[in-house]
């Protein structure tokens, strides 16, 4: 099967944004029907914009292809190839952007790949290409190969912390070791989350914790949340701060 090349990839997307867009080593011809694999096509139509005069040459090696993307703003260049018509204006012509219910739903579905219903590719946060192309995050320690075509920014996440702990959780948590264990001692442990285990959320606010003179598995509650479940449970109560991506 063809493989798409870094450069003809980029050329296609053209955009920038927070993250990282990757494909699965091999491509597969999207079904027409993706129900129970946790994705959700898109169905506006792109707009239509002149071809590009590409020399025979650096055609791409593939017209079609699946992409998957978490709703959140380094999804930003994949939804706006397609929207704007970028993909197909490169000889991309049959692409195909499925918004995925989670990280765990996007990893799953490369597993799968779009020939069984799944995803070739798309949108992730570091290392999750590094884990699944070293079989760690993956059914059965499967090794799937994954090529990391652009690395668009390592900037654009944070910390967000309930305003129920304003003026006694900050940047720094130095000092805050016994608010922390007095919240555990009263069965109101601090619960923090982060959106997918071993991603850079996860490093992320285990090392703001660790900085602070916390233990991030023994003084606080760790969880993983879709990032779409954040702010809810910042609401209700369920939880103390996260970790993620904007917005």
């Amino acid at each position: 099967m063809s493989q798409v090349s870094r450069r003809k990839f980029l050329v296609t997307a053209g955009a920038s944004a927070v993250g990282s867009v990757l494909l699965k080593g091999c491509l597969g011809n999207p079904p027409t029907d993706n129900a129970g694999t946790g994705t959700v096509p898109t169905t506006t139509s792109p707009a239509v914009v002149p071809a590009a005069n590409i020399n025979p040459a650096d055609a791409p090696e593939t017209t079609k292809v699946k992409l998957g993307y978490i709703p959140i703003v380094e999804s930003a260049p994949l939804i706006i190839a397609k929207e704007k018509g970028f993909f197909a204006k490169y000889g991309m012509t049959e692409v195909d952007v499925s918004k995925q219910a989670n990280w765990g739903s996007a990893r799953d579905n490369v597993e799968i790949g779009a020939a069984g219903g799944g995803i070739d590719g798309g949108q992730w946060q570091m290392p999750m290409p590094y884990l699944i192309s070293e079989g760690k995050i993956t059914k059965g320690n499967a090794k799937i190969p994954m090529y990391v075509l652009a690395q668009l920014n390592t900037q654009g996440n944070g910390i967000a912390v309930a305003s129920k702990h304003k003026g006694k959780i900050g940047l720094k948590l130095d000092g805050t070791k016994s608010l922390f264990d007095q919240l555990k001692s009263t069965n109101a442990q601090f619960t923090a989350a982060y959106t997918f285990p071993g991603s850079n959320q996860d490093f992320w606010i285990r090392y703001w914790f660790a900085a602070g003179g916390i233990d991030p598995d023994a003084d606080v509650k760790l969880l993983t949340v879709p990032a779409a479940q954040t702010v809810a449970n910042m609401k209700t109560g369920t939880m103390d701060a996260f970790s993620t991506g904007d917005p």
